[in-house]
């Protein structure tokens, strides 16, 4: 979903992510950032103004009738911040293309060094984009360069393919990875695509300029997620794409990177959902994979949804077994299973504990809450679970608004939860992490950002330069 947000420096499973430490209520502590080997944008990921912090990317698709709109908050000494603020859209100096309603401008982010400069560039997905020949809802994945102050960048969609380009909606995700080892990141669009097309699969070689464009399933999807690592250890990234059919058949996918770029697009032995993310949680040097299935009907029928992580292996994702599966009627897990919980909305994995072993971060935004009394539907929560090399939880946290800190109140169709992100946000090597709840104040949205101090702040429309009813909270980066 996600989104899913890259950088190709490997600290964790979105390829560059800082460590996080979260304390007994929800609060966090100072942890020292670890970088593992590298082949791109040194320094802090994400930091595009070069000041040493991450910068906050929180993406708007339905802001402004739903042109979409990206805003850029500068990481500070009190974490994102309005002070160089850059809100991007459409019509922003030159980006490609005109801010029109629909175009959802902003719907997925991802962030890697694409021209080799050692400064992070932004990559960002309008899936209702129309094409300038008539086709409808094609969809566009836009590069802007950290070089220009994201100002300036180029545009690519999709390619010949054997179904009609309309309606492809390419940059329903996006992401970012060197998929061929030349040392150049590349950009990677995904769309659900019509029943004529089946769903869609475009890379743009950074080194060339060139788009490849391949199907990802013949059928239509109604979700559709990726996540880069490297799940076979032969050194290249590869791309699992986890979708959901039309028919609610659901199918996760591994392209595998090669000198070639990404290719196969084999069914993978993974339980499939509609978020994934990925990284080496047991430290075998394979990357491994945690799907989010927030649907009972994507999680074997398990009511409230549930994560399923799924081990790498030489043979990559191909081969059986060598999985688990959580939700919330698994031992140390806190909550009841209920029907709507939507568990798995939103997964990413990092290490919020300082013990050098990856954990869960994952939404529940549709979570209902009862305060004094009082019920509110789909208030939302989310979920840190702690790992072992093993897989196996060994405790579990809530994150909830109005508790352990955490700014504002429970209340009903808030969301809490519909997106995690994690950073340096204060440049000290102390990571915080930004929650997501879209549906606050009627559908303003606002993010709750928890700083590793075990402070915590709102930031809402104003800071973010975000209109009425545009989501904030729905899309989120690093």
């Amino acid at each position: 979903m996600r989104q899913q947000n890259r950088v190709n420096t490997r600290t964790d499973g979105r390829c560059a992510r800082s460590r996080l430490v979260l304390v007994a209520c929800a609060v966090m502590a100072v942890c020292g950032l670890t970088a593992l080997p590298a082949r791109a944008a040194p320094g802090t990921p994400y930091d595009f103004d070069a000041s040493g912090s991450s910068d906050l990317v929180a993406g708007t698709p339905e802001a402004a009738s739903a042109a979409g709109s990206v805003t850029v908050l500068p990481g500070s000494a009190a974490g994102p911040t309005a002070a160089g603020r850059l809100v991007i859209t459409q019509d922003t100096g030159s980006v490609p293309g005109g801010a029109e309603p629909g175009d959802r401008f902003g719907a997925a982010t991802a962030s890697g060094d694409l021209d080799g400069d050692g400064r992070p560039d932004l990559v960002i997905g309008a899936p209702g984009e129309n094409d300038t020949s008539g086709n409808a809802d094609r969809g566009s994945v836009t590069v802007l360069t950290g070089a220009s102050g994201l100002s300036t960048g180029t545009s690519f969609t999709t390619g010949a393919h054997w179904g009609p380009p309309d309606s492809a909606r390419l940059g329903t995700d996006v992401e970012v990875a060197d998929v061929d080892g030349d040392g150049l990141d590349d950009a990677i669009g995904l769309g659900p695509g019509t029943a004529d097309s089946g769903s869609w699969l475009v890379w743009r070689d950074s080194a060339t300029g060139a788009v490849h464009t391949r199907a990802v399933s013949f059928d239509a999807a109604v979700a559709i997620d990726g996540a880069v690592g490297d799940f076979d250890g032969d050194g290249y990234h590869d791309l699992a794409v986890t979708t959901v059919d039309t028919y609610g058949i659901g199918k996760v996918f591994e392209f595998t990177g090669g000198p070639d770029g990404l290719t196969g697009g084999f069914a993978a032995q993974v339980p499939p959902g509609r978020a994934i993310d990925a990284g080496d949680i047991d430290q075998d040097g394979y990357d491994d994979v945690v799907v989010g299935q927030p649907l009972a009907a994507d999680a074997d029928g398990w009511t409230g949804g549930q994560i399923t992580l799924k081990r790498g292996h030489p043979w990559g994702l191909s081969h059986p077994g060598d999985t688990v599966t959580v939700h919330q009627d698994t031992d140390g897990i806190p909550g009841t299973a209920e029907a709507g919980d939507a568990m798995g909305t939103s997964v990413a994995l990092r290490d919020v504990d300082g013990d050098g072993v990856l954990d869960v971060l994952a939404g529940l935004p549709g979570e209902d809450l009862t305060l004094e009394g009082t019920a509110y539907t789909d208030a939302g929560s989310a979920l840190v679970i702690r790992l072992t090399t093993d897989l196996a939880v060994t405790t579990a946290q809530t994150l909830n608004q109005g508790a352990g800190g955490i700014p504002g109140a429970a209340e009903t169709a808030d969301r809490f939860g519909a997106e995690i992100a994690a950073g340096d946000f204060t440049g000290t090597s102390a990571v915080g992490l930004a929650v997501g709840a879209p549906g606050e104040n009627s559908g303003d949205g606002t993010i709750a950002h928890l700083h590793a101090d075990g402070t915590a702040s709102f930031i809402g429309p104003s800071t973010a330069g975000t209109p009425a009813q545009g989501g904030l909270g729905t899309v989120l980066a690093p």
